[in-house]
């Protein structure tokens, strides 16, 4: 499936931002704060009968409490209406957090138009991080079953505009397999 011209676009423009935090992260002004460790740090999490695999942002120590930190790093229109972390960002983080052993993340939100960040700490939750991984079992169990999952982002307002970044929107509406 190829992916359009302008979400390629919007895709590059969102790892520009994430190298410009790296640099950030690595510059004298920070020097006595944090130390960047790795930077998109690939993982697999074997579930017995299908493999996890995916890319975690940023690792950084923070030198304060020698705490390593998940920094999962977001690009927004407006970080003014970044008031609480997005819920799937949250998500994704816990899992992240769950399948490296590092219990401690931050979501870093980055306008595009300012480079003005927000920041939100989040700690690592056993239980949300459990069913992250009941999820991911049931769709495995859709999909070697050839059958559609629930279409999740249409089931809410907050999560519609997902739909416009999906690569399956067309087969999604079509309710095809």
């Amino acid at each position: 499936m190829e992916i359009e011209p302008g979400r390629l676009k919007l895709f590059e423009a969102g790892n520009i931002l994430h190298e410009f935090i790296i640099q950030v992260f690595k510059s004298e002004k920070n020097i006595d704060k944090i130390k960047f460790l790795e930077s998109e740090l690939p993982f697999k999490l074997d579930q017995k009968e299908f493999i996890i695999s995916g890319r975690l942002d940023d690792i950084v120590i923070a030198k304060e409490d020698n705490k390593k930190i998940i920094v999962e790093v977001k690009t927004v229109r407006d970080v003014r209406f970044s008031i609480k972390p997005n819920k799937n960002h949250v998500m994704q983080l816990q899992f992240y957090m769950h399948a490296t052993g590092i219990r401690d993340g931050i979501i870093l939100y980055i306008d595009r138009t300012n480079l003005k960040t927000k920041a939100f700490e989040i700690s690592y939750d056993e239980k949300h991080s459990l069913d992250i991984l009941k999820r991911f079992k049931a769709l495995h169990e859709l999909l070697k079953n050839n059958v559609l999952p629930i279409d999740e982002a249409k089931q809410s307002k907050e999560t519609l505009w997902m739909c416009n970044m999906c690569e399956y929107r067309a087969k999604c509406d079509r309710n095809e397999k």
